[in-house]
C-alpha cells in the first residue's frame, strides 16, 4: 500500500491527483503544516525539508511532486499517461513537466508569498516582488495560451501527466486570482476540473 503525505492546498495535490488518475490504492497522511507537524523528527525522516508531498511505498520513499507524478506514470504504462520513451512526443512531455515546476511555480509562489501568505510565516509582503511574480506569470501564461489555443491538452488531444503538473499550477494561479486574465488557460483548467480524478483530489 502506498502512503501519501499531504496538506492542501499545496503541490501534494499533484501526487494525489495522479494516484486517483491511475486508480492506485493509497493511504493519506495529513501533515498539519500550520501546527508545525512537518518539523517533527518523524516526518523529517521521510522528507528532510519538512514540506509536502512525500510518497512511501514498499520499495522506496520519495519527495518532489513532479518526481512522484512521473514515477507513478512509468509504473503504470497501461494507463497511457505518457508518450513512449524515445519519441518526439516524449520530449515535449518532459519539457512541459519540467516547465510546471521550473517556470510556473516560482512566479505563482512569489506572488502568493507577497500578497496572501500570512506575514508571520514569510515576513512582510513586498509589493515589488508581488508585481514581479505577476509579470513573470504573465509571460509564462502567454506561452501556455499560445500552445493551448488549438488543442485540448498540453500534448494535443491526449491527456497526460504533463496536464496533471501544469494543471496544478493553474489551480494555484486560480486560487490566488492570477488566471482570470488568460481565457485560454482558464478554459483549459476548467476542462481539467471536469475529470473525476481531479475532483477527488481537490474536493475531498
Amino acid at each position: 500500500m502506498k502512503e501519501l503525505y499531504e496538506w492542501p492546498p499545496t503541490r501534494s495535490q499533484r501526487a494525489k491527483w495522479i494516484l486517483e488518475e491511475l486508480e492506485i490504492d493509497y493511504t493519506s497522511h495529513l501533515i498539519n503544516m500550520p501546527d508545525g507537524e512537518q518539523h517533527s523528527d518523524v516526518y523529517q525522516a521521510i522528507h528532510p525539508l519538512g514540506v509536502v508531498p512525500a510518497l512511501k511505498t514498499d520499495d522506496y520513499t520519495i519527495f518532489e511532486s513532479v518526481a512522484i507524478v512521473m514515477q507513478l506514470i512509468d509504473e503504470h504504462p497501461e494507463k497511457k499517461l505518457a508518450p513512449a520513451i524515445g519519441t518526439s512526443e516524449r520530449a515535449y512531455y518532459y519539457q512541459w513537466c519540467v516547465f510546471a515546476c521550473a517556470e510556473l511555480d516560482p512566479p505563482i509562489m512569489m506572488y502568493f508569498d507577497n500578497t496572501m501568505r500570512p506575514p508571520e510565516q514569510k515576513g512582510a509582503h513586498d509589493a515589488d516582488l508581488a508585481e514581479r511574480g505577476r509579470l513573470d506569470f504573465r509571460d509564462r501564461a502567454n506561452i501556455l495560451s499560445n500552445v493551448l489555443q488549438h488543442r485540448d491538452y498540453m500534448l494535443g488531444s491526449q491527456f497526460s501527466g504533463a496536464d496533471v503538473l501544469i494543471g496544478h499550477s493553474c489551480f494555484m494561479a486560480s486560487y490566488i486570482g492570477l488566471i482570470g486574465d488568460y481565457p485560454v488557460l482558464e478554459t483549459y483548467y476548467k476542462r481539467l476540473q471536469q475529470r473525476p480524478a481531479h475532483q477527488r483530489a481537490y474536493n475531498s
